[in-house]
């Protein structure tokens, strides 16, 4: 990675550039989170989403054939399982950002580093990234949640003629989220490579941010869109064999649906060990770059560099 300012195509090769130099940490690490959370996913699929994808609500009559409590238990159990699912992907994110970001700030001096060097440093600071990623949700979603349950507040006691105001009400939380999520989108590295408190980090990253945040949405955002392509073109394959084989072995698609669920997941998880590490990447060269175009660490590391070889 050159020490200078990248431009845009720099930081989208050298995040794949990152990966392939350093296989073995990234991809490796990536893939046993990865791991973990298919497995979870698929249980999930073949225990608890299964009765719900072959409940029929017709069963329902006057008497109840089919209980509420029962209803309830399916729906229930689904809720927990997601959220237990949704919990263990957000904590592989968080683990695979932090260790990432610190194989990223070591390969702009060059230098090489293993999985378990890079896991002691991300593990003295594991706790400090937890709370930093569960105070960032809290803020983008919180603000994004409180925009739309007023506006359908609302809409539920005003009636449509509330929407005069709900909507740009709604509208305006929508830019708030975003502009927060990409306002702290740099706090985590901030918090891995400079030893930053949460608080600290956080205004870090507003510093950074704060002047370019146009262009820091725009990598971001491309990053993202980049990532969501390669992971619908590898689970496509995944889902176009789970659907052609219930409708060639002439089963209809919902009895198969616990099936095409599986290799859906399947497919995620494959696609998720390789974007993943795209997405943290890109995020860790965006924050160097910030950092040498706002305070010059650029010339910073060139003369360290020199002095050391002197």
């Amino acid at each position: 990675m050159p020490l200078r300012p990248l431009g845009l195509g720099e930081l989208l090769d050298g995040s794949v550039t990152l990966i392939r130099r350093y296989p073995r940490p990234v991809l490796g690490l990536s893939a046993a989170l990865a791991i973990i959370s298919t497995v979870l996913n698929v249980t999930l699929a073949v225990t608890v989403f299964q009765p719900l994808i072959k409940f029929d609500i017709s069963t329902f009559n006057g008497s109840g054939t089919a209980s509420t409590d029962q209803v309830d238990g399916f729906f229930g159990g689904a809720l927990l399982g997601s959220l237990g699912s949704s919990l263990v992907t957000a904590l592989a994110a968080v683990v695979l950002t932090g260790v990432v970001t610190v194989i990223a700030g070591r390969g702009v001096l060059g230098e090489s580093i293993t999985l378990g060097e890079a896991w002691r440093i991300v593990r003295s600071a594991l706790w400090r990234l937890i709370g930093l990623s569960l105070l960032t949700a809290l803020l983008v979603y919180g603000s994004l949640l409180v925009g739309i349950t007023l506006t359908v507040v609302l809409v539920a006691a005003l009636g449509p003629v509330s929407l005069v105001i709900g909507l740009p009400l709604a509208i305006a939380a929508t830019c708030l989220a975003v502009y927060l999520y990409c306002r702290l989108a740099l706090a985590p590295c901030s918090l891995i490579l400079e030893k930053a408190g949460i608080r600290t980090s956080m205004r870090r990253s507003g510093v950074l941010v704060g002047g370019s945040w146009w262009r820091v949405f725009g990598v971001l955002l491309l990053a993202s869109i980049v990532a969501g392509v390669v992971a619908n073109v590898i689970q496509a394959p995944f889902l176009v064999f789970g659907l052609g084989k219930n409708l060639f072995s002439g089963n209809a698609i919902e009895q198969g649906a616990s099936g095409i669920l599986v290799l859906t997941y399947i497919g995620a998880g494959i696609a998720q060990t390789i974007i993943a590490p795209f997405t943290a990447g890109v995020r860790a060269l965006l924050y160097v770059d910030r950092r040498m175009r706002a305070e010059g660490l650029d010339v910073a590391l060139t003369a360290a560099a020199a002095q050391r070889v002197a």
